[in-house]
């Protein structure tokens, strides 16, 4: 085993909704990579401050205590790292200087879409998405303390993708930086795979991983439902979520006949079928993204012709 001292030389720095837990999954099969067992929650180090305030040798210990001699590529995944921009940026450079970043970037419009269900889904969010657009830049103003930070609701933010990058480049060279089309990742997995563990230094390019499970937000019919249960439920909210799978997993929150009611509730809240993006909120996303992807080409290591 490598002693404690081990820091990442690679980061799967986001995009939230982009294909993370997707790059994740797939990359933990190779035999010369290391990823935390514990996906969840991910590390946020770089991101979030009373994460960073305890300091480079938490961090070691936290995440890479067990990393074992045969791994070439140490890493770990965080989707907030690209939204950070400069802040996460800084704090790399100073601790971390040679790491390799692979961002994940996909279609922002769709991107925005897919961070609003899942926000709906952790409970966060009770409004619709076009009420949500419309209230993002009054939210996010008004929101104080952890949340002002974590930002939930700052939804087209997290598809500002130019910007972004362009504060990354600002502090690490090209040639440490790999953006990854989600689309691609998704469709052509074994060619991109392969170019991320070339980019890896990898010896084995040729690694075939299984095919990773599908990471998309399940519909919520009732955001308001699912935010009166996430109070009910409090600091057990996600492990219920993560548990309503399986119901020998669900027995262990089961006290009495008030949690078996909560449980069959949010069952029954989260077996919506998905739905497609409203179409007035496309057309409003399609104009606020114009700017942004007429910038992009030339920062991403793909073609962005097809978003739209």
């Amino acid at each position: 085993m490598r002693e404690q001292t081990t820091l990442p030389n690679f980061i799967i720095g986001g995009a939230a909704a982009g294909g993370t837990s997707f790059l994740a999954d797939v990359l933990v099969q190779h035999p010369e990579i290391y990823l935390p067992k514990e996906m969840r929650p991910e590390p946020h180090f770089f991101y979030k401050s009373w994460e960073y305030e305890k300091g480079i040798d938490y961090y070691k210990e936290r995440w890479f205590g067990d990393v074992p001699d045969r791994c070439a590529a140490i890493g770990e995944r965080s989707s907030s790292y690209l939204f950070g921009g400069k802040a996460v940026a800084e704090k790399m450079t100073r601790d971390i200087p040679e790491v390799r970043l692979v961002f994940t970037l996909r279609n922002p419009i769709e991107r925005t879409w897919a961070n609003y269900r899942y926000t709906v889904l952790q409970g966060l969010e009770d409004l619709s998405f076009e009420d949500a657009l419309e209230e993002e830049q009054r939210r996010v103003r008004e929101q104080s303390g952890i949340w002002a930070e974590i930002q939930p609701f700052n939804y087209t933010g997290r598809g500002r993708y130019a910007n972004q990058l362009k504060d990354f480049l600002k502090y690490f060279p090209r040639e440490q930086i790999l953006t990854v089309k989600s689309e691609a990742l998704g469709k052509n997995t074994d060619n991109e795979l392969r170019r991320i563990y070339q980019f890896l230094g990898l010896s084995n390019l040729d690694f075939q991983a299984k095919r990773a499970a599908d990471h998309t937000s399940v519909n919520v019919i009732d955001p308001g439902l699912q935010k009166r249960l996430r109070s009910y439920f409090g600091d057990r909210f996600d492990k219920v979520i993560e548990a309503t799978s399986e119901e020998t997993q669900l027995a262990e929150f089961i006290v009495g006949e008030e949690d078996a009611a909560a449980i069959r509730a949010l069952e029954e809240n989260m077996k919506g079928r998905k739905e497609a993006m409203p179409d007035a909120a496309r057309a409003y996303l399609r104009e606020l993204f114009v700017d942004e992807l007429r910038e992009l080409p030339g920062l991403v290591d793909f073609d962005i012709s097809d978003w739209h």
